[in-house]
């Protein structure tokens, strides 16, 4: 019987392994410890056309220590498939809090013992660690790595350089035969998109919280090194339920400080700093957006890695990964946390070396002397805005122009491409936030466009909105209080002067108190955009981008994992 078995009543019991004989498991099988594996295949996304090989790996190494693994399936959303239609990825954010609730459902209903989790991509490596927080038992992440560039004529393309290619196929700078070439090229399959974006910026973060094996975070989805660190995870789940270790004893204050310190030194997405925070309200851990200024302030950007930087992801790893990253960066962190491996990080870092210093700088020596994101604040953004500093250009760091309000991407893209936007511009998309999107929908095509345009050194762009780790330029996100709550950005017009000042973590509208009084007066809330189903539901409990964007549907607060 395993473990949580014994609380299943007597005159239950025969009827449960009956029905788990009858789905193929045998009565040995149905005496020892019952492990989920948490299987994120589905082929709505390329990243995870692995998946099912990592998944039958994890479940052998379950089965090697003596457990029995059960594996259920929820496919992650993708923000490029979903990012075809308007209105099509508002989900993706929805997404992350139904998953979590879902694998809280299959695993309580089923009373597992302990987790193997095998999330890629944005929202799902979040999600993943977020219900490994919530139901707090022994679990273990196998992270799906990135995907290897391709490579044609000399550059190697990713998958969202297909964007830029259609821009200059609609203005004429290519042919419908180079445009093609790249669309057939790019996207080379199995794990997540191969630059800094959220995908890699969350696997490089539940490496750095010791939620998986070292060397996982980065590892290129292609590598059949991957099935070893899947089968090795599957094996020490069991290890971690035998000495009863739980993600809540692993997700410190101290480890979310490591892990937050290696999304700044490698110039990670904006998009980690409100999965974080939603992290942490999960694992009872208090944490906001002052932890990141305080932070940036004192970490330097060290990793010289696309979109901030020369290098994808893939090299990263051969310069040490994320061991490599957290050895250089051990000056600053919190050495004695424990991990999945069942050592401290201490530990676990004897063996991590630089191997590679064009990739992986010196402390001494960084890209940047400070963390690859600033929070923002001013008359624009009373609460909160963020950005990417390092991926701004330098003439673009101080910035004053006219407001070109728009609201939705939609009509913001039609406006560049139709040659709308002129240099000076600052583009604004509201109505993006997660009530307003609803689901804050991910801006990342204006930016490319922008640079296809020739307007990236010269045009900025603010929104409530949530803006992908893979873009480039001045893109100032997140913007809160978000306008569908009423928030400064609610009220601008085209015209209104902004001011943007990143070096002293300002954003301010250049517009009189009383003409902001007048314009909130007549301000009118919208009609929420969707009135039934899950979005409903969402747009209901969400809470805003600068509390983490998570569905606030507890009862009590929670008592603060401060250890």
């Amino acid at each position: 019987m395993n473990k949580r078995d014994a609380k299943t009543p007597a005159y239950l019991m025969g009827f449960r392994r009956a029905l788990f004989r009858g789905a193929g498991f045998s009565a040995e099988d149905l005496d020892r410890p019952l492990i989920g594996v948490v299987n994120s295949w589905g082929e709505i996304s390329p990243a995870t056309r692995h998946m099912q090989v990592l998944t039958k790996a994890a479940k052998e190494g379950v089965k090697s220590a003596g457990g029995t693994p059960v594996e259920f399936v929820l496919s992650g959303l993708c923000d490029g498939t979903c990012g075809g239609a308007p209105g099509a990825n508002i989900y993706n954010m929805a997404w992350r809090d139904i998953a979590v609730a879902y694998i809280e459902t299959v695993a309580e209903a089923n009373q597992f013992d302990g987790l193997v989790f095998l999330p890629v991509c944005d929202e799902v490596v979040p999600a993943h660690l977020m219900a490994a927080a919530r139901l707090n038992l022994p679990s273990i992440l196998v992270c799906g790595g990135t995907m290897l560039p391709a490579w044609d004529e000399g550059r190697d393309l990713w998958a969202g350089d297909v964007t830029a290619a259609f821009a200059e196929l609609k203005s004429g700078k290519i042919t419908g035969e180079e445009y093609q070439r790249v669309e057939d090229i790019c996207c080379t399959g199995a794990g997540a998109c191969g630059v800094m974006g959220t995908g890699n910026t969350m696997q490089a973060f539940a490496e750095a919280i010791g939620m998986t094996l070292p060397g996982n975070g980065t590892r290129a989805g292609v590598d059949p090194d991957l099935e070893r660190i899947a089968f090795q995870s599957g094996a020490q789940v069991m290890k971690l339920l035998e000495k009863n270790i739980k993600p809540q004893d692993i997700m410190t204050r101290a480890a979310f400080e490591n892990a937050l310190r290696v999304t700044l030194a490698v110039g990670g997405s904006t998009c980690a700093i409100f999965h974080a925070i939603a992290l942490a309200h999960e694992a009872g851990v208090a944490l906001d957006l002052s932890h990141f200024e305080k932070m940036s302030q004192s970490t330097p950007f060290i990793c010289n890695v696309k979109p901030s930087g020369a290098h994808p992801v893939n090299c990263l790893d051969d310069a040490g990964g994320i061991p490599a990253v957290m050895k250089e960066l051990s000056p600053v962190l919190n050495l004695d946390v424990q991990t999945v491996t069942g050592k401290t990080l201490r530990e676990n870092l004897k063996g991590g070396n630089v191997l590679d210093r064009d990739v992986i700088r010196p402390l001494n020596q960084p890209l940047h002397g400070q963390g690859g994101i600033a929070i923002l604040r001013g008359s624009l953004a009373p609460q909160s805005a963020i950005v990417k500093h390092i991926a701004v250009l330098p003439e673009m760091m101080v910035h004053k122009g006219p407001a070109r309000v728009f609201d939705s991407e939609e009509l913001a893209g039609e406006a560049i491409l139709d040659g709308k936007i002129t240099s000076g511009d600052v583009i604004v998309v509201r109505y993006a936030g997660p009530k307003g999107g609803p689901g804050m929908p991910c801006l990342y095509g204006s930016l490319w466009l922008l640079k296809s345009k020739g307007l990236e050194a010269s045009v900025a762009l603010i929104t409530d909105g949530r803006l992908s780790g893979t873009i480039r330029g001045a893109a100032i996100g997140y913007v809160s209080p978000e306008a569908a709550e009423g928030g400064p950005i609610a009220l601008l017009r085209d015209g209104d002067l902004i001011r943007i000042d990143i070096p002293q973590r300002k954003l301010d509208l250049l517009l009189a108190e009383e003409e902001l009084k007048v314009r909130r007066s007549q301000w009118i809330p919208p009609r929420p955009k969707k009135e039934k189903g899950s979005m409903a539901l969402y747009t209901k409990f969400v809470t805003s981008a600068h509390e983490g964007a998570y569905l606030k549907i507890s009862t009590k607060s929670q008592t603060p994992n401060n250890k």
